[in-house]
């Protein structure tokens, strides 16, 4: 089936998870609520799982900008859950929201390229 441009991003079950755990992680933000933090980090482990299968069936390079902030903004999220300190999760959304527009502008530039190649054939 083929999805409109424009949703694309959201095909696939990895980014399903990080797309639900990206607001959770902004909603504990402001609120610093400690089940918050845990739905997070449990969406962002069934990602981090996903991606890890998908590497293993050879789909996916692994060294990929996005996939080096992405460990590192879960790792942050996981510091968290034990340690409180005022700057780490604020540089975990915001390695994670470097994630989401880093791979939104990779599906976009890729499904630009396939357009162009269907239209010089």
């Amino acid at each position: 089936m083929k999805l409109p441009r424009t949703i694309r991003f959201f095909r696939k079950p990895d980014h399903i998870s990080f797309l639900i755990g990206f607001p959770t992680l902004l909603i504990v933000l402001p609120t610093n609520i400690f089940a918050l933090k845990v739905a997070s980090f449990l969406f962002f482990s069934f990602t981090l799982a996903y991606e890890i299968f998908e590497i293993r069936k050879g789909n996916r390079d692994i060294f990929k900008l996005d996939h080096f902030t992405f460990i590192f903004g879960y790792t942050l999220v996981i510091i968290s859950l034990g340690y409180e300190h005022v700057l780490i999760i604020p540089i975990a959304v915001a390695l994670m929201g470097f994630t989401l527009a880093f791979e939104i502008y990779r599906v976009r530039k890729l499904d630009l390229e396939n357009k162009e190649k269907k239209r010089k054939l």
